[in-house]
C-alpha cells in the first residue's frame, strides 16, 4: 500500500528547517537552574537525568487524546514550548509508538529522541522579568486589593519585593447611604 506524501519535498524541507530554528531558539534561551544553598552538588547531580533513566521522546501531534495505559511513564504537551508537539517519557521508542497507535492527529512516525542534557529544559519555567521603579503606578493582581490602584513607594531588587501605597477605594453606594442619612 503506497501513501502519497502530505507535503511536497520543498514544504517538508521548510518544515524541518523551521523546526530546527524553533528548537535552537528554545534551547538557546534556557538558563541555569538555581538551587538552595543547602543543596549539595552531589544532590543536584542525582536529580538530573542519566543514561539509566527512561528516555524523553518528542512526537508531532495536532492535539492530545487520552489512550489506554501502556509502557510509558508520562506524556505532556506544553504551550510555551514547541506548539504541535508532545513529550512522552518511556524506556523505548517502541513503547512510544505503541502508546500513540490509534490516536488521531498524532504522527508517531516522527518520533525524535530528546538528548539527556536537554531533558531538564523541557519542564523548566522562564520567569517574566518586570522592571518596576519608584513613583510608578501599578494595579494589584491578587489578594484583598485585587484590581485596586497603587503607587510604588520602594523597590528592593535584592529580595525582589516592592512596597506600595494603596489608593483608598471609594464605595459610592456607602457614600450615598451616608448622605441620605444626613439629609433625613
Amino acid at each position: 500500500m503506497h501513501h502519497r506524501p502530505l507535503l511536497s519535498r520543498e514544504n517538508q524541507e521548510e518544515d524541518y528547517e523551521a523546526l530546527e530554528r524553533r528548537i535552537q531558539e528554545r534551547y538557546a534561551r534556557s538558563r541555569q537552574a538555581e538551587y538552595d544553598e543547602e543543596t549539595t552538588y552531589v544532590e543536584q547531580q542525582a536529580l538530573l537525568p542519566s543514561v539509566k533513566d527512561p528516555k524523553l521522546w518528542m512526537v508531532k501531534c495536532a492535539c492530545i487524546d487520552r489512550g489506554p495505559k501502556l509502557q510509558i511513564k508520562s506524556a505532556i504537551a506544553l504551550d510555551h514550548h514547541l506548539k504541535g508537539y508532545m513529550y512522552v517519557e518511556a524506556d523505548k521508542e517502541a513503547h512510544v509508538r505503541e502508546a500513540c497507535k490509534g490516536l488521531r492527529n498524532i504522527y508517531s512516525m516522527k518520533v525524535m529522541l530528546v538528548p539527556i542534557k536537554e531533558m531538564t529544559d523541557v519542564l523548566s519555567v522562564e520567569s517574566k522579568v518586570i522592571d518596576l521603579a519608584e513613583d510608578t503606578w501599578v494595579r494589584m493582581k491578587i489578594g484583598t486589593y485585587k484590581g485596586d490602584l497603587a503607587k510604588v513607594v520602594h523597590v528592593d531588587n535584592v529580595r525582589q519585593r516592592v512596597t506600595v501605597k494603596l489608593i483608598p477605594r471609594i464605595d459610592l453606594q456607602a457614600l450615598a447611604n451616608k448622605l441620605k442619612a444626613w439629609v433625613i
